[in-house]
């Protein structure tokens, strides 16, 4: 992998979650990027599309041992949060309509790093306002 220097690539991310009714919704989504790679930490910069049709910039922060993620999302949307196996992080994801507080509780971050391909896996507990909506799994492919 080029360091120091950017370089286009294809962001493949599926969104699964299921409820506390035990109901399961997936979303798969396709965008270009950029990664780069400085001083051992991964970034990937994609944007994605809202229902109503906004952008919202995504980056991506994989640190090299793969054990902290973080993801900033601005735009439509402003979000920060960091998944880090064990802990809970909390912080206000911030829409048009108003803001909430969103927590994570990471239980798993997998990084899997080959010539061609980055796979990320998370697995978390995702609370709104202090009170638990769903476990998530979001599984990224950088290519």
């Amino acid at each position: 992998m080029i360091r120091e220097k950017s370089r286009e690539c294809k962001v493949l991310v599926t969104s699964c979650q299921i409820n506390r009714e035990g109901e399961e919704q997936v979303i798969k989504a396709e965008s270009k990027g950029q990664l780069s790679e400085r001083e051992g930490v991964l970034y990937v910069l994609y944007e994605e599309n809202t229902e109503e049709g906004q952008i919202v910039k995504n980056l991506l922060r994989i640190e090299a041992d793969g054990l902290r993620v973080s993801l900033k999302k601005s735009g439509a949307v402003s979000w920060k949060i960091i998944f880090e196996r064990g802990k809970r992080d909390r912080s206000e994801y911030e829409t048009p309509y108003g803001a909430l507080e969103i927590s994570v509780d990471t239980k798993v971050v997998k990084l899997q790093r080959a010539e061609e391909k980055i796979s990320l896996q998370l697995a978390y507990a995702l609370f709104i306002q202090g009170e638990k909506q769903a476990d998530c799994r979001l599984e990224t492919e950088i290519r």
